[in-house]
This record gives structure tokens, C-alpha cells and sequence, in this order.
């Protein structure tokens, strides 16, 4: 393991001295500028090139941070997610998912960091934790002051179907740069969240993202925000991405892709990209007409471009702002079904969860039980009351039945779950709460509220629970608290009755 990793780290280390040098040069020369408005939000410029034969990313990246807190800052602490592919010991996976994982067996990777600046200056760093995960830079910073990180290095990738990663013919990045954690007001201090297999965890505050990649000529580039080939060579391609006021920012880029692309009826470009013979027809029908009943209930889509990006092997369907990661298996026609139920909920989340924010760990449930029964919803929308019932009893029946150790509640902290019992109760069981909310409300009083929860999440705020209650209460002059906490936390219950048929 350890002589494949010096192999790669080698290459690397001459394709730079090849180029003498030059290239990084001109990368860090053009960050260095004058440091733009903000606008009180952190703004990113990445500039990178694909090395395909080293399967590794060059980055040259710079931050105008905006210090959010009431204090005086003596440094910025920042999420180093691809360390956790330095060693297997660090991986958050389960040991029965890494031959799945890693269908080549596993090789090591992670950030190879070369420099670091603060307003142009050499800056004190280092990275933290057991596994490395996360990186403290100092500076002085006194409250609403920004400061100009500058980063250069390597993000070694392995061919792997984790949140960075790179298949046979596409490669995916999330979580990939180096991104200011949230920092919490009341405890005074940087909000850390564990990267999970399951469940969002990137905790971050918003940022206005610029990024420009060199490709191999003949590969794509898709992802966050709006995505376009400005300039080649015949030998590279550079791609340029603009996106503005995202906390998840994610990129893909392939080289056998095929693109077909529909609008809505309010024009949202839906676009997708795959090579699996009839998956795009399947793909865009399920996604416009989803879309289309997202905007009649919870008002304007967050996105003007949504793209749906196969992916060779990722381990399940992964959402981002205007981005959906789609695995190879998914698109066969054999399971139709399955890759409808995951598109839905993937687009649910784009208002509840990325838009719609909440703390990733602590609330999950405001973002995956409400995607999940918006997802089902959505079926019923689309294919009746019947198909609604079918599909919700072969789901939740067994759920309900379960015992869960731990005493995990439906609002428990993602981080205290494993993947199955995060989709027993967070999922499965939050979409149950969701339901006797519904029930009780009636369904144009709840989706009424589920939109009052969106709006009040657009200009950038992070929701909470009592949130949500509000925005319920607005919505049916009623008062809903005492209801939905007695569901959560008793939903449970359910395990001491005998169970055929639930409505």
C-alpha cells in the first residue's frame, strides 16, 4: 500500500518539476489580487488542473473569509475532508462496504499541501486531529473583518465511490476544497462535524464560488452551479463554474457522457448526462415532472440548472446545490422504480436541506424525513393514492416494527447512527411523523407550511426545529408543537402494535 502511494506522490512531484515550476506560478499570480466586495459572504476562487495520469487534482485556491463572529479571530479553522482517505483506519465506511467501495482494493490518498498565505504572507498551519480532517490557519481578525487565504496542493484521489473519488471514466469532488467550518456564535467556537457515509455533514456558512479547470480534451465538466467550456488547445480544455450562495459545493467531470437536457414549465434546465442507452428519457421525465410539483407547492426551484450526473460507482444517489449524483447501476431499466423513488427525494432536497438549512448533524431530520415524505408525495402526485399506499407500507411496516438500540428518536444528532438504523429512523420513521402531521393539518395546510419553511430559509439562515413549528403554525393559524414533539419522540411505539396495514 505504502509503495503505491510513493509511486503516485512521485509522478506528481516530477510532472511538477517538468514544468518547472511555471504553471503554479502563474496560478498563485493570478489569485493574488485585489481582494474583491464580499458582500458579508466568503467568496472562493479555485484554479485547478486535472492530472489524469497521477489521477490527482493541482489546486490553487483563494478565500476572501468573512470573520462571522463577535470576537476577535487568531485563526480560521477549515474542513481537510480528503484526509480521511490517508489511511483505511480513518475511512467512516463499514468494513462490510469497502469491497463495494473500492472495487480496485484499496490505495491510499488525501491533500498534499504545499503553501499556505494569509494576505500574501506566509501563514502558520497546521492540520488537526487523529485522521488529520481539519486545518488551522492563523490570522488576526477582528469582528466583520475579512482576510485573503491562499492555499496551494495536491488532493491525491483514489479510485473509490466515496464523496471524492475517481471511477473508470469520471471523476467526483465534494467536500474537496478547503472550507471554513461554520463557527458557533453561543459556544464561541468552530463547529467541527465528522464526514458521514450516510447523511450531509458538511457544516459551513454560504460562499460565491469561481472555479476554472483544466481538463483532458474530450472529458466534461458538470456540477455546482452553471458549467461551461471556454477555451482548448486540441491536447486541454479549460471549464469555468460560477455559482453563488452555496454551503456544498461539488464538481464531476467524465469523458463519456452523453447530454440531453429538457426545461419546465418555468424554465429550470434540467440536463442529463450518461451513456446508459434510454436512461436519459427516464432520468428527465421523472426529474422535470418532479421539479414542476416542487415549484406548484414550495414556490421558485433554487437552481436554474439542475444536472443528473451518472457516476461509475458511488455507493448510493448523492444530492448537491443543482447536482445530483447518479450510480451506473441505478439507470438500468430494471430498476426504474428504485431510480424514481431516489430522484425524488434528491430533489426534495434541494429546498429542504440545501436550501432550506439546517445544521447537518444535530437537525438531519428537518432536511432527509421532510425529503423523504416529499419524495413519496411526489409519488402519490404522480402515480395516485394507490401506488402512494403500496409503496409506503413496503417501506415503513417493517421500519415501525423494529427495535432500534440506543434510544435514538427521530431528532437525534446524525453522528450517534449507523447507515441502517439512520435509515430505519430517520428516514422511514421521520417520514411517518411527517405523515400524522399531514393527516392532522390536512395536505394543503402542511404543504403550506413546508413552503413558509422554505421562504424563511432563502435569505441564508440556519433553520432550526422550533422553526419549523413556526412556520406550521403560520400556515394553519394553529399550534403545532406539542403534536410534533409527542411523534417524535413516541413514534416508536409502534414497535408494541401489531401491524398489516398503515394509512
Amino acid at each position: 500500500m505504502n509503495n503505491k502511494r510513493l509511486i503516485r506522490i512521485i509522478a506528481i512531484v516530477l510532472a511538477v518539476l517538468l514544468v518547472g515550476g511555471v504553471v503554479v506560478g502563474a496560478l498563485v499570480s493570478a489569485l493574488a489580487e485585489e481582494k474583491p466586495s464580499t458582500g458579508g459572504r466568503n467568496q472562493v476562487t479555485l484554479t485547478m488542473e486535472y492530472l489524469e495520469d497521477e489521477q490527482a487534482l493541482r489546486v490553487a485556491q483563494r478565500l476572501v473569509y468573512v470573520n462571522p463572529s463577535d470576537r476577535r479571530l487568531d485563526g480560521v479553522l477549515f474542513y481537510a475532508a480528503g484526509n480521511m482517505f490517508r489511511r483505511q483506519s480513518a475511512l467512516m465506511y463499514d468494513a462490510d462496504d469497502l469491497d463495494s467501495l473500492f472495487p480496485s482494493g484499496y490505495a491510499p490518498a488525501g491533500i498534499d499541501l504545499r503553501a499556505v498565505r494569509c494576505d500574501g504572507n506566509p501563514a502558520d498551519y497546521g492540520f488537526m486531529g487523529e485522521d488529520e480532517l481539519y486545518l488551522r490557519v492563523a490570522c488576526d481578525l477582528g469582528p466583520g473583518e475579512s482576510c485573503a487565504f491562499e492555499f496551494d496542493y495536491f488532493l491525491l484521489l483514489a479510485a473509490c465511490g466515496a464523496f471524492q473519488g475517481a471511477g473508470e471514466t469520471d471523476v467526483r469532488l465534494s467536500a474537496f476544497c478547503l472550507t471554513p467550518a461554520a463557527y458557533d456564535v453561543g459556544a464561541g467556537a468552530f463547529a467541527l462535524k465528522r464526514p458521514l457515509p450516510f447523511a450531509r455533514w458538511l457544516d459551513c456558512d454560504s460562499a460565491d464560488y469561481s472555479a476554472e479547470l483544466w481538463l483532458p480534451e474530450g472529458w466534461m465538466c458538470a456540477g455546482t452551479g452553471v458549467s461551461r467550456r471556454v477555451q482548448g488547445d486540441g491536447k486541454r480544455a479549460l471549464w469555468r463554474t460560477e455559482a453563488e450562495g452555496v454551503r456544498d459545493f461539488a464538481l464531476s467531470f467524465g469523458r463519456r457522457w452523453r447530454v440531453s437536457e429538457r426545461e419546465s414549465a418555468s424554465g429550470v434546465r434540467v440536463r442529463a448526462l450518461t451513456n446508459v442507452r434510454g436512461a436519459a428519457d427516464r432520468v428527465l421525465d421523472t426529474a422535470v415532472q418532479a421539479v414542476e410539483r416542487c415549484e406548484d407547492w414550495f414556490g421558485a426551484f433554487p437552481v436554474r440548472e439542475l444536472e443528473l450526473i451518472q457516476s461509475d460507482y458511488p455507493l448510493d444517489a448523492l444530492s448537491f446545490p443543482g447536482a445530483i449524483w447518479l450510480p451506473e447501476a441505478l439507470l438500468g431499466r430494471g430498476n426504474a422504480k428504485a431510480l424514481a423513488r431516489q430522484l425524488r427525494f434528491c430533489v426534495a432536497q434541494q429546498y429542504f436541506g440545501l436550501t432550506a438549512w439546517v445544521e447537518p448533524g444535530a437537525d438531519a431530520w428537518l432536511a432527509d424525513s421532510v425529503s423523504q415524505y416529499v419524495a413519496c408525495l411526489l409519488l402519490e402526485a404522480a402515480e395516485g393514492r394507490d401506488a402512494f399506499l403500496n409503496d409506503v407500507n413496503r417501506d415503513w411496516v417493517s421500519a415501525l416494527q423494529q427495535t432500534v438500540p440506543g434510544g435514538l428518536r427521530v431528532n437525534s444528532d446524525a453522528a450517534l447512527f449507523d447507515a441502517y438504523s439512520y435509515d430505519i429512523v430517520i428516514l422511514r420513521r421521520g417520514a411517518v411523523v411527517l405523515h400524522e402531521l399531514r393527516l392532522a393539518m390536512g395536505l394543503d395546510g402542511f404543504l403550506n407550511g413546508l413552503s413558509e419553511f422554505c421562504r424563511m430559509g432563502r435569505d441564508g439562515v440556519t433553520l432550526t426545529e422550533m422553526d419549523f413549528v413556526a412556520a406550521m403554525d403560520r400556515a394553519s393559524s394553529g399550534d403545532w408543537e406539542a403534536f410534533l414533539t409527542d411523534w417524535v419522540f413516541n413514534v416508536d411505539k409502534y414497535t408494541e402494535q401489531t401491524m398489516f396495514w398503515y394509512e
